[in-house]
Formats: C-alpha cells, structure tokens, sequence
C-alpha cells in the first residue's frame, strides 16, 4: 500500500478523479496510532497499529482553528489496549484518487476518552486534536513582560511559536526537553528568518517574501501561545493560519517528518470559478443560519495598560463603521463589541489594528451555510479551506445565486464522516464560521483572564 506525505500541500488534482479507485477491500479512510517519539520521524517507524475496527469516526477542520478528530473502538478489541491518552498519536489518511496514495489529513495526540461500559457492550470514543492545539496548553513563564522588537509578522509568528517549542519555568531551568518538542518542520527557500513556521500563498504554495507587515508583540506572563497567535493573525493585513501534517513542504531533512504550521499571507485559499455547490444538485442538505450575535459596526479593543491601579487610563483601540452612524429608514443601527480583548497588546497601533481587522470580519451580517456535499462529489483538490466558491441555492423563500468575483462564499470548514460501510459524508461550511457554545464560553474566559492582569 503505498503513502504519501505531500498531497495536502498540493491545491489542484493530480489527475482526474476516480483515475485510482480504492483499492479493493478497504475504505478510503484508514486511522493509525503511532507512538509519539518527541523528534522528528518518519511515520512508518513509529506505527503500532492500524485502527481497522474504528467506527463513528469524524475529522473537523476549520477556519484559523484547531482540527478534532473522535472515533469509536471496541474496548475489548485488541487494539484498544494500545490506545493511550497522551503518550499516543493518531494518523487520518484519506486514499486520493486522483493520485493513488493515502494521504495524511490529520495528526494529533489522544487527548480524551470515554468508556461505557454495559453488561452487552464496551465502548470508548477518543478525541484527538492536532498539534496546532497543543500551542494552547504552552504558555509564557516571564516574570516581567517582555516586547519584542519590530518584525514582519512572519518572524513575529515564529517568534511565538519557538517560544513554546523551548518552553522553560519562570526559574529558567531545569529545561523541558524533550517533552516540550511539537513536531513543526522549517521550511527550505521560504522568506528568510521565520524559524518554526512555513509561510505559504493563498493556494498553498511556498512564499519567498515575508508578508512586509511589522509588528511588534509584548509578552506577558501566562500568556498563551496560541492566543498570541491568533491576536497577531486578526490585526488587520494580518494572516490565516493551519497545520499540514507531514509536510513535504519542509526542509529537505525533514521532508515526511513533521508537520508545517504554515502562515498564509494575506490570507487561505484562492477564488474558483469551480466547482459551483448546487442544491439541488450536488448539495443533497442544507442549513442556513443568519444570527446578530458576531455582528457589530462598532469594535474596541481593550489591551494592557500596565498599570495595578483601578482607575488608571485605559489603552485601547477603537473603529467603527458608517452603518452605526446612520439613522435613516433601514439603517440597522448601532452594535457594539468589545470582543475578547487584547490583554497582551500595549501598544496603541497594534490596538488599532485588532480594532479594524476585528470589523473587517463582523461588519458584514454574513449568512452561514452548511452544505452536506452528495456521495462521491468531493475529491482531493476539488476546494481546499478558505477557498470561495460560487453558491446557488434554489428552494422556496432562498434563490440564492452567489457567483465570483463579485459574489461567492468562502469555505470556513470541512467535516469528513467515513462510514462504517466504506462511504463517505463530506459536510461544508461556507460564509462564516459556526458561533457555537465553545466561541462564547472561550471568549467569557479570555475577559476574565484580561481583567486578572489590569
């Protein structure tokens, strides 16, 4: 069975699709559990076993988001044993049929378990998260804060990313090698000075320039990485941002290795003409869902004044849009946001930035659709994440015909669901990422934490 580790890299087909069917006896998606080793290796050396009898299983990637994959597995098969929370990674390999090889969609630690447990049965269900989440659980030890120079926000990235790749305590030592090791490769003739992250084209391609956006960042104590990081990102001109598992776009003594936590500049994805998402058509379900609770034509963003006293000024950045405004016949009024804060930022420019960045995305009351895709429709480089696509949509009260370049939806997330009976559920989530219970609780923590360091 031959494997791959450089198709997600890739944004357009091989060949046609279909032109390599599955081979016979299996399904297009395989799990493998593989210890994990702390160095860079390859994935074949550390495999212990392939996950056959996994069943419910269901991969979720998203927009500038961690990806998540859970799955079932008989507790009493043999398999199970070898399971274990932490010290275990899963692989997801999808069989492109448009090249004839698996190709890795996903890979992640085991972070969760479940078992229930009758007197018929015995289930556990695993979570996995991939290693873009792991920058969650990395936080900064400083005892005083501490500002980086100006850089362009390619090294300022970087800059964030080896921090907690060479994560020590607040005394300095002892130092947390290996255990603080992620798996993220350099890139080989990418702009220069950006370390542990690959920055990439909209399509994916390598990039040979550093996006010309300086930045400068303050590093507070408990900070967490991946919250600096995705601050950093939504600064108007900023990035999108994912982890390709495995990446050949790495360097060459690392190619198939580790993975690249790649940078896209100004932003993931292309516009395509094709293909168009059509119900009915090749679109066999559809939610449309339109809420106010992530609009807002007002932004400010509170950052860090660093100062203890209560009623010392606050350092803030500030936008708003001419719809908050108007008061004519169909204005839709004034909303406000404060969003979650920029508890780290100190500087009035970077302020103003999220503030703007920030209203570019919720200015705009942007229905979200999730389309579920019909069998067989979606192949490997049919549309990638962060791609806009043309939408139509022809039912009752929707007569929807979205259509570049003026018009067009973007894709904010792809769910893949294999079927215990070999099939394939492939669900789409285009216009704006789903608020959901997580966003808003997340975002509730993220105030109470700001409000501990003012």
């Amino acid at each position: 069975m031959t494997t791959a580790v450089l198709e997600r890299d890739t944004p357009t087909p091989a060949a046609a699709p279909g032109t390599y069917p599955v081979p016979p006896g299996r399904g297009r998606w395989r799990l493998t559990l593989h210890q994990r080793t702390y160095t860079d290796t390859l994935p074949a050396t550390s495999v212990i076993a392939e996950l056959a009898l996994a069943r419910s299983r269901k991969l979720v990637q998203a927009w500038c988001t961690p990806a998540t994959l859970t799955f079932t597995l008989d507790g009493l098969a043999p398999a199970a044993k070898y399971v274990q929370e932490l010290t275990t990674e899963v692989v997801a390999w999808r069989w492109d049929d448009t090249a004839g090889v698996d190709v890795p969609m996903f890979r992640g630690p085991v972070v969760a378990s479940e078992d229930d447990i009758d007197e018929q049965s015995h289930v556990v269900t695993f979570t996995c998260t991939d290693y873009l989440a792991s920058l969650a659980r990395r936080i900064f030890t400083t005892v005083t804060a501490s500002a980086s120079p100006l850089y362009d926000q390619d090294v300022q990235a970087s800059v964030i990313v080896q921090t907690a790749l060479t994560a020590a305590p607040s005394a300095g030592t002892p130092a947390f090698t290996p255990g603080c090791y992620l798996p993220f490769g350099t890139a080989t003739g990418a702009a220069g000075g950006v370390g542990s992250v690959v920055p990439v084209n909209g399509d994916g391609s390598l990039r040979t320039v550093l996006s010309g956006a300086g930045r400068s960042v303050t590093f507070q104590g408990n900070a967490v990485c991946l919250t600096m990081l995705d601050n950093l990102a939504k600064l108007a001109g900023g990035f999108d941002y994912d982890v390709a598992p495995f990446s050949a776009l790495c360097s060459a003594n690392a190619a198939g290795t580790t993975d690249a936590l790649r940078i896209f500049y100004p932003s993931q994805g292309v516009v395509r003409s094709t293909p168009t998402l059509y119900f009915p058509g090749n679109v066999s379900v559809l939610t449309r869902s339109v809420t106010s609770a992530d609009y807002a034509n007002y932004w400010r963003s509170l950052g860090n004044n660093q100062n203890a006293a209560q009623n010392a000024a606050q350092v803030y950045g500030e936008a708003w849009t001419n719809d908050a405004i108007a008061g004519q016949a169909g204005a839709v009024g004034l909303w406000m946001s404060g969003g979650q804060g920029n508890a780290d930022q100190t500087t009035l420019a970077n302020l103003q930035a999220a503030a703007r960045g920030s209203l570019n995305v919720y200015s705009v009351l942007i229905p979200s659709y999730t389309l579920t895709l019909r069998p067989g429709f979606y192949y490997a480089g049919a549309f990638n994440m962060g791609d806009t696509l043309p939408l139509v949509i022809q039912s009752g009260r929707l007569q929807v015909a979205s259509i570049p370049p003026q018009g067009g939806l973007r894709v904010m997330g792809i769910t893949y669901e294999p079927g215990d009976d070999g099939t394939e559920t492939v669900t789409v989530t285009v216009g704006r990422s789903e608020t959901d219970l997580a966003d808003l609780i997340g975002a509730q923590a993220a105030d109470i934490r700001a409000l501990a360091r003012r």
